[in-house]
């Protein structure tokens, strides 16, 4: 059963500690499975090496054909990022990448010598007017889209507060690179931890801090819709609850 997977000292309980141990196993997964799925459709010539060659044919090889498809779509500048995405991950500059290497290609989020290139493509996809920096119309703009609608949603006028509290922290109207960085790569904040206490908080009827299988059971929606646990992967695979 995946719960007594996760009770690692088979004490009968599920601590919070255990269930960030076991997020932490499951996204490392969940990272290796789509690794290795997609190494198998780029590795045309079966090296053991992606080529950035190889991996522009695969992805882009149509649109190399038809620089101009009917579609519309800028083929072009998504092929610029992935380039310079691809280099970036890529340490020792050849232009062939490792299996390490494309993973942090496909997963710069995991790497911390990938962190830059992860905020350069989140600011370059909300800040629309290319100045440079995010302004708060540009930061809600990318939640919550108006459509018409006089009212703004609760939501959103909290998002804005935290934009004039939190993001923006030199009071300027806007954030730059290292205001966007704290705010998707916090170096202070543990998916994994964060998820686990989430979790247990959520199931803990008798709030004594850990979590009995009944207690998991009663809450069978919340884990398996939580992304972080694999619950939900792991049930298809028929392991038992």
């Amino acid at each position: 059963m995946i719960v007594d997977k996760i009770d690692t000292d088979k004490d009968g309980f599920v601590t919070e500690g255990e269930l960030k141990a076991w997020i932490k196993k499951a996204q490392k997964k969940y990272v290796y499975d789509n690794v290795e799925r997609q190494w198998q459709e780029f590795d045309m010539n079966q090296d053991g090496l992606i080529s950035w060659d190889e991996y522009r044919n695969v992805t882009y090889g149509t649109y190399l054909d038809d620089p101009d498809p009917d579609d519309g779509f800028n083929y072009k500048q998504m092929m610029m990022r992935d380039e310079r995405r691809f280099k970036m991950a890529d340490k020792d500059g050849d232009l062939i990448a490792t299996k390490e290497e494309f993973t942090a290609f496909l997963h710069p989020e995991e790497y911390d010598y990938m962190k830059d290139i992860v905020v350069q493509e989140t600011m370059e996809d909300i800040d629309k007017n290319r100045d440079g920096v995010i302004d708060l119309e540009e930061y809600i703009g990318d939640m919550y889209s108006h459509d018409g609608d006089a009212d703004e949603p609760e939501w959103v006028k909290t998002e804005r507060e935290q934009f004039v509290e939190f993001r923006d922290k030199n009071r300027d109207g806007k954030m730059d690179k290292e205001e966007t960085k704290d705010w998707i790569l916090p170096s202070d904040y543990d998916h994994a931890e964060a998820e686990a206490r989430h979790l247990v908080y959520e199931s803990d009827q008798n709030k004594d801090g850990k979590l009995t299988k009944e207690e998991i059971v009663d809450k069978y929606d919340l884990f398996v819709g939580s992304q972080a646990t694999d619950f939900g992967e792991a049930l298809v695979r028929h392991d038992e609850f």
